[in-house]
């Protein structure tokens, strides 16, 4: 086989990194002291890592944050705002998807939840874990239609990934057909995966606003019990902070 049909074979194939690296190689300083087997790993490295960083590309592009820059390097821990940055260093490591536990973010509004929510989140997918990020209303908006196949397609969406961001959680009174649309969601992520929650007002407010019954009480069941708690503390708005920068 002649190096032109492995290199057509390459593309066909959809391997054209290691085509390219293939054919850098050739021009490499030191190549011909190198035995077959350090070469073929070059060019499996050069295919691997390129695989993956497409594959965090297209996971960050497909969970659609609201802030697709935040990073959990840039968190600030000012003194007011609380913040453990032993506990947050240890949720950008992702052992709690791993683990399908919560987790709730609280605070004021323009504490930084949203960013704060969406930093885990992108650290999530650099970890290769499938994210997708929403506002509650939005959910709502969604599923609170007919019953259809297109419903059903955008339900499981919500259920079949493995962190489910939800913002903006319960800053109204759900009505009846909103919390079952809303635990319908939460029981079927209760198994496959983990579901973050950025909100307002903390788990004590949550009966009431999703009506005080049964549908209340299995949501908050299974939301609550394995779930971590960040609270951001301050006064001072998110906004405010960084105007004085």
């Amino acid at each position: 086989m002649t190096k032109e049909t492995t290199m057509d074979r390459l593309h066909q194939m959809r391997m054209s990194v290691m085509a390219r690296a293939y054919r850098e190689q050739e021009d490499a300083p030191g190549v011909e002291d190198m035995t077959f087997d350090e070469r073929f790993a070059m060019l499996v490295d050069a295919e691997w890592d390129s695989r993956r960083s497409n594959k965090r590309v297209r996971l960050l592009r497909a969970a659609g944050f609201a802030e697709p820059d935040a990073n959990v390097m840039d968190i600030r821990y000012d003194a007011d705002r609380k913040l453990d940055k032993g506990q947050i260093k240890e949720l950008a490591g992702c052992n709690w998807i791993r683990d399908r536990r919560n987790l709730v973010i609280t605070g004021a509004s323009g504490a930084g939840k949203t960013w704060m929510g969406c930093a885990l989140g992108v650290a999530a997918c650099n970890s290769f874990y499938t994210v997708r990020y929403v506002r509650l209303p939005e959910m709502l908006d969604d599923l609170c239609t007919e019953k259809n196949e297109e419903w059903l397609k955008r339900k499981k969406r919500y259920i079949k990934c493995d962190l489910l961001i939800i913002d903006d959680w319960l800053l109204e009174n759900a009505k009846a057909n909103e919390a079952r649309e809303i635990l319908e969601v939460i029981e079927g992520r209760s198994r496959i995966g983990s579901t973050m929650l950025c909100s307002q007002f903390g788990a004590g407010a949550w009966h009431a606003k999703l009506g005080k019954g049964a549908v209340a009480d299995a949501v908050i069941d299974r939301l609550v019990y394995n779930s971590h708690v960040i609270h951001i503390e301050g006064e001072v708005s998110m906004r405010k902070r960084l105007s004085t920068l």
